[in-house]
């Protein structure tokens, strides 16, 4: 189990509490009982309150390696709690701000864990629904389903629910939702074009467009981080290890930026061709991060030539992400 002296306490109290001993002495007899010939962890796991056993159900599937086995860890937590904490959950989604001081906060994780394993696991439309459960479960968003669903409805070309999801979240000035804006406006305008190219088979208006509000956009986003737009561009960056944590702005929010949105720059040529392209303009001499810059670089052994660059874009126009 592996938990803090606190956490056990907190777990022993909740046993305690269950069984509704009459004395302290009945306490310690049955403790002693239950405890015979049994470690720590078996003890807890078989006389886990509901409440416990949630816990001990998600935290086994937050240690699966395999995708597969943690998304039916996931789904046996939430089938618990539906059974065994019915008025606690209903409590919880009455009440969405109370959701991280919860006994029943696994349960949400729960549903969030099991929307990432499906989306991990390629089951794309499974993985929607479950993020929806999440956001009827907590309007308020907490884990960043929003977010999820934006990128899943960008993948399967629904701009306009893509629109939706993203309004939804209109107060985050986050680095990577400033990409996400440039991004979707960027799409848009691109249909848009096709679609007066369709009507009016004006090839050079079709080849030659160019949307304002797209542009700006990715100004904002390189403005406050340029380094993601570098990243995007470099054929070997997804050899960086995803840093756990990052300060706003820096090299390390970028690889992560990276690893949390590539796949939709990486799903549209066009789209990214324009990223690179205006990055090319951006100064990164006056960021403050320098110094951290060079040490990624160093690690993806410099910065690729345009050659190189080239390369890399037409590889993946030819691979047709």
């Amino acid at each position: 189990m592996s938990q803090p002296i606190e956490q056990w306490l907190k777990h022993l109290d909740a046993i305690l509490e269950q069984h509704q001993f009459e004395s302290a002495e009945e306490a310690e007899a049955w403790l002693r009982q239950q405890s015979e010939n049994r470690s720590i962890d078996e003890f807890f796991e078989q006389c886990a309150t509901p409440a416990m056993r949630l816990t001990l159900l998600w935290q086994r599937a937050e240690q699966a390696n395999d995708p597969e086995e943690a998304q039916e860890l996931y789904s046996a937590a939430i089938k618990h709690a539906e059974h065994e904490l019915v008025a606690e959950i209903a409590e919880a989604r009455q009440s969405p701000s109370s959701w991280p001081d919860n006994i029943v906060h696994p349960y949400l994780l729960s549903l969030f864990g099991r929307a990432a394993t499906a989306e991990m696991l390629g089951n794309l439309s499974d993985a929607e629904q479950f993020y929806l459960d999440v956001w009827e479960a907590d309007p308020l968003d907490s884990l960043g389903c929003a977010e999820k669903l934006f990128s899943l409805c960008v993948i399967d070309g629904r701009l306009s629910d893509a629109r939706t999801w993203l309004d939804r979240q209109a107060a985050d000035e986050s680095t990577i939702l400033c990409y996400h804006r440039a991004l979707l406006r960027f799409l848009e305008a691109a249909d848009m074009a096709e679609q007066r190219y369709q009507q009016s088979g004006d090839v050079e208006a079709a080849s030659s467009w160019q949307d304002e509000t797209a542009n700006n956009l990715l100004l904002k986003a390189l403005q406050q981080n340029p380094y993601v737009a570098r990243l995007m561009a470099h054929p070997q960056a997804f050899q960086l290890d995803c840093p756990q944590g990052s300060e706003s702005r820096s090299p390390a929010e970028a690889i992560a930026v990276m690893y949390a949105s590539a796949h939709l720059w990486l799903s549209d040529f066009l789209a990214l061709s324009w990223l690179i392209g205006t990055a090319k303009h951006i100064c990164l001499e006056t960021s403050g991060y320098e110094d951290e810059w060079q040490q990624v670089l160093a690690q993806l052994g410099g910065e690729p030539s345009d050659e190189e660059r080239f390369a890399y874009l037409r590889q993946l126009e030819e691979m047709d992400l």
